[in-house]
């Protein structure tokens, strides 16, 4: 894209093809296991970062931290951080290919007496996780792209605040979602917990939303997580065609696409814990690729598109709900879009 830079970090500059490292610990499928990439010489990269137009803080150069064993360390290795999309409004790429966060009332979920025969939905109150950012890459090989994506995402910050992903994969590329998950919800990011550790967590003082989002994280069984998650896309303006496949109904999405989790640990005094969920579109129903096309064909043409996800209550104890976190795209073209 022609001018990417910080969403709600810093950014980095021009693109680079070759980056390595990332400890994947925990999966939900029980039959999975981790790898760890060490870091390199190869990888030791310096790239000069841009600041954002509000962001008086001047240049920087990124460090972002490698294993645990050399994160505490003065030579730490450095990789080059990737190009990550503005945050709107933005004057220098006139509010196109960049994102924002969706104003919560747009999203109608479920209230609190919904198991109870009323099915009113109201406007969602708030956000549960607050958005950091929002990328678009172009790859065809998602498995070597998920460790550069967690060692130089976000404009190589993605690791300098706890943080819940969930990415699309598609057949020519993924779209990233970054949200910064707060401080009484990360002790529940930690998935491959046994009884006693669950036992050990407190959800005194959590909103009904909050508990059910606590259980949903911290559970390692993919079917309940499913069973849950629920993904709303609206297009406020745009063509029909756009309009008549994307509506803003919930969609549990677990239910139409292959969906996978995992978890990553912390790596040290500034590298945080990272959760992912990863949608691979390909795998979906006919209908839900035709929408994907027609998407990505009118995308740039879009004043914007809102993806949002909220965790299904399914009983009074559960309700209302409160949205995990959406994001706007403002004008994103995918044939710009950088490599990895």
């Amino acid at each position: 894209m022609p001018a990417r830079s910080r969403s709600a970090e810093r950014s980095s500059g021009p693109n680079s093809r070759s980056w390595d490292g990332a400890e994947v610990v925990t999966r939900s499928k029980s039959d999975e296991s981790g790898k760890s990439v060490n870091l390199g010489a190869s990888s030791n990269h310096l790239q000069r970062s841009n600041s954002d137009p509000f962001d008086d803080a001047g240049d920087e150069f990124l460090q972002v931290p490698g294993p645990s064993e050399a994160a505490d360390r003065h030579d730490s290795p450095k990789v080059k951080a990737l190009p990550t999309l503005y945050r709107f409004p933005c004057t220098e790429t006139r509010n196109q290919n960049c994102w924002s966060e969706t104003p919560n009332k747009m999203f109608l979920i479920r209230g609190p007496r919904y198991m109870e025969g009323d099915k009113t939905k109201i406007p969602s109150k708030q956000y549960l996780f607050q958005a950091r950012g929002c990328d678009l890459f172009l790859t065809t090989d998602h498995s070597n792209s998920n460790t550069t994506v967690l060692q130089a995402g976000l404009g190589g910050n993605l690791r300098k605040k706890p943080t819940y992903i969930f990415r699309f994969l598609f057949p020519w590329g993924m779209l990233i979602q970054y949200y910064e998950v707060p401080l009484k919800l990360v002790p529940f990011m930690k998935m491959g917990m046994t009884r006693e550790e669950k036992r050990e967590l407190s959800i005194e003082g959590f909103t009904n939303a909050e508990k059910s989002l606590a259980r949903w994280m911290v559970s390692d069984d993919p079917e309940f997580k499913n069973d849950r998650l629920k993904l709303i896309a609206i297009v406020p303006d745009g063509p029909f065609l756009v309009r008549n496949l994307v509506t803003g109904k919930p969609a549990l999405i677990g239910k139409r696409l292959q969906v996978s989790y995992t978890y990553v640990p912390n790596q040290g005094q500034s590298s945080e814990c990272i959760q992912i969920c990863d949608l691979d579109i390909s795998s979906g129903t006919t209908i839900a690729k035709k929408a994907v096309s027609v998407t990505r064909r009118y995308l740039s043409s879009l004043t914007a598109v809102d993806v949002g996800f909220v965790i299904e209550g399914k009983t009074r104890a559960e309700l209302p709900e409160e949205m995990m976190g959406s994001t706007r795209l403002h004008q994103v073209d995918p044939t710009q879009a950088p490599s990895v």
